[in-house]
């Protein structure tokens, strides 16, 4: 269970959600909108993961805040740094 401290600001004050979507099958977050052919009705959307290439309408969604995106940004980084770092011997 998480505790109140943890989803609040420097300052004290509640952390606003942010939605990011990711791929599903590779966990990646680098997905944007590709505009195919349009049909009768206009251009009909879909996603595409830079990553691996999936394609979908659309892609599931995490809510989240801040904080926590940051903390999993800088543990990808660190694990990235240790695998290259791995490699190298």
């Amino acid at each position: 269970m998480a505790k109140d401290w943890e989803f609040c600001g420097d300052d004290g004050k509640p952390m606003k959600d942010i939605r990011v979507s990711f791929c599903p099958k590779c966990k990646s977050r680098d997905v944007k909108y590709v505009f195919g052919i349009g049909n009768l009705f206009g251009v009909i959307p879909k996603m595409r993961c830079s990553k691996c290439g999936t394609e979908m309408p659309s892609f599931p969604v995490l809510v989240t805040n801040k904080k926590l995106l940051d903390a999993s940004d800088k543990a990808k980084a660190a694990k990235a740094r240790k695998k290259k770092k791995g490699a190298k011997k």
